[in-house]
């Protein structure tokens, strides 16, 4: 037997993610009277914070601590020539 279910649907395709082609979201039913760009802001801010870091986020990320370990590695360097050698 099958039984009647009254559910609003918020079916977003092509999110802008490289992982996920469609998200089919069920909204809760005491939330029916919200505006419609409210609905879909909260969706589409649900759907960015689950997808992965971008490998360009990773390769920025990358690059500061390379900077910075190279910074440390400076500065530590010309403290020893400052105390050692002088």
């Amino acid at each position: 037997m099958i039984k009647g279910v009254n559910k609003k649907v918020l079916e977003i395709n092509n999110p802008q993610s490289l992982y996920f082609e469609k998200a089919v979201l069920y909204l809760k039913p005491n939330m029916s009277s919200v505006s419609c760009k409210l609905v879909r802001a909260e969706a589409e801010q649900m759907i960015r914070s689950m997808s992965p870091k971008t490998p360009k986020s990773f390769a920025l990320r990358w690059l500061a601590v390379a900077a910075a370990a190279f910074l440390l590695g400076f500065c530590g360097a010309l403290a020893a020539y400052w105390f050692v050698i002088k």
